[in-house]
């Protein structure tokens, strides 16, 4: 036995000691410090669960279950998975796209409709400021007669 599967062990018999809501709040600690994928709130990869289990054995995986389940019911998640496009791995590599139907899934939640247009709306805002700030081609052209 290795060092590293021995500590492994050791920490998950340690964590199964803890109540089950305990342990749903460590690994859920560890999950969102270790990857930005899910600090960030990006729509996950469909396999995301089986690589959280296979990434992190000394973890018992119906608790990494559930702390998926926390995460992808939360509000940030649900608003970024109405706003349709790509879905990401753990490494935070596009794996995969948002279907139609899990958009609309999306949007069906409570206050998720209301935030996606909000949202839109300050995301155009900055577009339309950022557009007013880039100064035209011809402010930047030299007086051709100096």
């Amino acid at each position: 036995m290795t060092q590293e599967t021995a500590l492994g062990a050791a920490l998950k018999q340690a964590v199964q000691t803890l109540s089950k809501r305990k342990q749903t709040d460590l690994v859920a600690e560890h999950i969102y410090k270790k990857y930005e994928v899910f600090r960030r709130f990006r729509p996950l990869a469909v396999e995301t669960e089986q690589d959280l289990i296979a990434a992190l054995p000394q973890f018992d995986p119906q608790i990494i279950g559930r702390v998926l389940t926390n995460h992808c019911r939360r509000p940030k998640y649900l608003i970024n998975l109405a706003m349709g496009g790509k879905r990401f791995n753990l490494n935070n590599r596009f794996q995969g796209e948002i279907s139609p139907e899990e958009q609309q899934y999306a949007l069906s939640q409570p206050n998720v409709a209301e935030a996606v247009e909000k949202l839109k709306a300050r995301l155009a805002e900055k577009r339309e400021q950022k557009a007013q700030e880039k100064p035209t081609h011809s402010e930047h052209q030299e007086n051709p007669s100096s």
